[in-house]
């Protein structure tokens, strides 16, 4: 399959976390998000939900690398392009990064209220390794008085991307390996067109994650 990704520009404040295990909440407004993002948090997503397991992706084997991917490229993207769903609530705390005020944006999301929360949720996608990075790589999300509030950003997608194939390419009972084909316009002065990328499931503790995610947006 194929199909064409849009972007936005990027303008990133990040608060620092102590580590991938701290608990944070947070309350924020409004803000752009990729519409895929969106359709995360406004409906459970075919990848992230089967019955026939105790969460986590759906089975690789009955579910197209398309549909196994993108979602958790979307919730990826949350931080990478520094943006969730937000409502209009604000709050400022000190970013001790800088040592100066940030305005915090309350998340606004049916699944996760609080940064414990959204760490579960992550862990529906992707394995604990991978979650902890992101938590630590894209330090945004903070509690607040028991909320999860994020610093909004806003880089945009890779506005180059073309065209992206997906493909299923070796799956068992406990392992799977997907690739993405990326096609970028003639602009995008890449030294190599089009670019694969790899992504790993694997079975851990009766769930299937994401255990190696090569993000491309």
């Amino acid at each position: 399959m194929k199909q064409s990704i849009a972007a936005i520009f990027f303008v990133a404040t990040m608060l620092s976390l102590s580590g991938c295990s701290r608990q944070e909440k947070s309350s924020s407004p409004e803000i752009s998000l990729p519409p895929a993002s969106l359709s995360i948090l406004e409906e459970v997503s075919n990848s992230a939900s089967d019955t026939e397991q105790n969460g986590g992706l759906a089975d690789p084997a009955k579910t197209s690398a398309e549909d196994l991917i993108e979602p958790a490229m979307e919730v990826y993207s949350w931080f990478a392009l520094g943006s969730m769903p937000m409502s209009g609530e604000t709050r400022t705390a000190v970013n001790p990064l800088t040592g100066t005020e940030d305005t915090f944006q309350r998340v606004n999301s049916p699944y996760f209220s609080n940064y414990e929360e959204l760490k579960n949720y992550l862990g529906e996608f992707f394995s604990d390794e991978i979650v902890c990075r992101l938590l630590e790589d894209y330090p945004i999300c903070k509690d607040i008085d028991g909320v999860l509030y994020m610093v909004p950003a806003g880089r945009g997608s890779n506005i180059f991307i073309k065209d992206v194939t997906f493909s299923t390419d070796e799956v068992t009972d406990s392992f799977a390996r997907l690739s993405a084909v990326i096609v970028y316009g003639p602009d995008a002065e890449e030294s190599e067109n089009p670019q694969s990328y790899t992504f790993i499931c694997e079975k851990m503790d009766g769930k299937w994650v994401f255990t190696t995610f090569e993000y491309y947006l």
